[in-house]
């Protein structure tokens, strides 16, 4: 059929080459076929036209099987995703492949396509707390850190940790005091996700186990979820937020284990913990926190991109701040700072291994509520991890495995 305009493209036809972007990425791979939404991004993108097969080309008499049908269906809903990406990388290549065969299997079992993004969240009956006219960036974190309803163990937590004298068994015995926290401690601990021989029964044996640095960092992290249960359910699904926020410490921890660093526990943790300067915009901002989301769906952005046009700022920087006022390890604070940009913080690798967990959590459909958009990989950050791309199968596949069952750890089963 040849080149036609992006005016003329309609649903159905399919692209006979990959579709570059202005900047040279590859937007769209050929043999894509075109749905109307696809067709209204690269509208909104710019792209003034496409080549396309005739009807018929590279079909055997028009009869494709059932496989080849859902594999292409499912890819005009995940290509979408990938719209702010650039395919021609092979990490990013790798991860598209991913998600349209789970997604085609998922086809193949029953599973109906649901909308990656639900309405936007509505905040017309609230007000934002803090104006850039009334002072910068870390006085919204320091009224948030002043305000901010921690629970008591946090406190205990760091009392002990800061103590020069402290040892194993009071870091054991102040966690076990708290019922709740050690209920989910246990379950993290017992889950596939450390698939320990031996059933862990107690928290003295989890420090015994893991190391006190460790349990008290997932401690703390878990502590830290709980601060933010007051945001209106109208502005955010807190539960979606964490899902994603645990589908990211999982990959983090996972990549971390491929590219043979250190840390895990603080790597997990930071991604249960990468987005929490989010919270803090919609607890301050909620009217600036909906207009940044509205400008990302019109402008097919990704949600830190909008922040920045919005706000002046974005999450990460929030997120960091944060940590680091409640002193969490520097480690884990640079790694939530940079997470969007890890070349702010060159050769870091647990920055770039976060970088990494986020795109590969957007990428297989964990994402953050109100927002779809894969984030943009920078290459340094691939380069820095030293992984085949053909690992990131692997790395998805155990991550499917173990992120139901981490949810599952601190949030009741859904109701159907």
């Amino acid at each position: 059929m040849g080149r036609l305009p992006v005016d003329a493209l309609e649903p159905g036809m399919v692209l006979a080459s990959d579709l570059m972007g202005s900047d040279g990425k590859m937007l769209l791979p050929r043999g894509m076929t075109l749905t109307d939404s696809l067709i209204g991004s690269l509208r909104k993108r710019g792209v003034v036209g496409a080549d396309v097969a005739a009807a018929g080309d590279g079909d055997e008499g028009g009869m494709a099987d059932i496989d080849e049908v859902l594999l292409q269906e499912s890819a005009a809903h995940v290509a979408r995703r990938f719209l702010a990406g650039d395919l021609s990388h092979p990490a990013i290549a790798a991860l598209y492949e991913i998600a349209v065969q789970q997604q085609a299997r998922a086809l193949a079992s029953g599973v109906p396509i649901l909308p990656d993004i639900a309405p936007g969240p509505r905040a017309e009956s609230m007000t934002d707390m803090f104006f850039r006219e009334e002072g910068g960036v870390e006085d919204l974190v320091d009224s948030e850190v002043k305000l901010a309803s921690f629970p008591d163990i946090y406190f205990k937590i760091r009392q002990v940790l800061d103590s020069s004298v402290s040892t194993s068994a009071q870091v054991a015995d102040v966690i076990s005091k708290d019922t709740s926290l050690t209920a989910k401690l246990l379950k993290l601990v017992n889950s596939p996700f450390y698939g320990l021989p031996h059933r862990v029964d107690s928290i003295s044996r989890a420090v015994m186990v893991l190391g006190s640095q460790e349990v008290s960092t997932l401690a703390l992290g878990i502590a830290a979820m709980n601060a933010f249960k007051d945001i209106p359910p109208e502005l955010i699904n807190m539960r979606t937020f964490w899902e994603h926020s645990m589908a990211v410490g999982v990959f983090a921890r996972l990549l971390g284990g491929a590219a043979a660093k250190n840390g895990s526990e603080r790597l997990f943790v930071a991604g249960v913990l990468h987005d929490i300067g989010r919270l803090v915009i919609f607890k301050k901002l909620p009217h600036a926190a909906v207009e940044a989301i509205y400008y990302a769906k019109g402008n097919m952005t990704p949600l830190c991109v909008a922040e920045n046009e919005v706000l002046g700022f974005s999450h990460p920087l929030i997120g960091g701040l944060l940590l680091k006022a409640w002193k969490f390890p520097e480690a884990l604070v640079a790694a939530v700072s940079c997470h969007h940009t890890p070349s702010a913080s060159p050769g870091d690798v647990e920055a770039a291994i976060l970088h990494m967990a986020d795109i590969m959590a957007v990428a297989l459909g964990f994402t953050p509520p109100a927002s779809v958009m894969v984030p943009p990989l920078e290459p340094a950050a691939w380069d820095l991890l030293g992984l085949d791309p053909a690992r990131l199968a692997d790395v998805a596949a155990a991550g499917q495995d173990q992120i139901d069952d981490i949810v599952g750890s601190f949030f009741p089963a859904r109701k159907h």
